[in-house]
């Protein structure tokens, strides 16, 4: 398959290569679709988001449940990073 890429990329994978940052030129252009594809995702993460806010699909706290949200969001880590110790 042939990777067509401007000038200034090709250079700048060949120095990443160059610099031992990957092994060979195919590596860096994997690393670079692999990062292609989560900026995609998280794009249309944020396009759902934006829907979501157009249509009033979101909840409004002042700030004691804002407070006490995060609470809870603590509470719930804590709760699940012990599950997942005694899990170990």
């Amino acid at each position: 398959m042939s990777h067509d890429l401007s000038p200034q990329n090709e250079r700048f994978v060949e120095q990443a290569v160059n610099s031992g940052q990957f092994r060979d030129r195919g590596q860096a252009l994997d690393e670079a679709v692999e990062l292609l594809k989560k900026r995609l995702e998280l794009l249309e993460h944020i396009d759902e988001g934006t829907r979501q806010l157009a249509g009033g699909d979101y909840d409004e706290y002042d700030d004691r449940g804002l407070r006490e949200f995060f609470d809870d969001v603590q509470r719930q880590g804590r709760l699940r990073y012990e599950a997942s110790k005694k899990g170990r």
